[in-house]
């Protein structure tokens, strides 16, 4: 394995440390990544929210 390559794989590392939600999208070029996005969802859920059960008051 070559310095770049345990670069590369670093760099993956870091973007996946602490990942929760979301995607990694390596660019290949002539079999070599030249470049890594991170795109990094953030969900805020409440539990009333998530089913909310009606009331009635009579």
């Amino acid at each position: 394995m070559t310095t770049t390559d345990q670069n590369w794989i670093k760099v993956i590392q870091e973007k996946l440390s602490g990942l929760r939600y979301g995607q990694i999208l390596l660019t290949v070029h002539d079999g070599r990544i030249v470049q890594i996005e991170r795109t990094e969802k953030t969900r805020l859920e409440t539990p009333s929210s998530r089913n909310p059960k009606p009331t009635r008051e009579d």
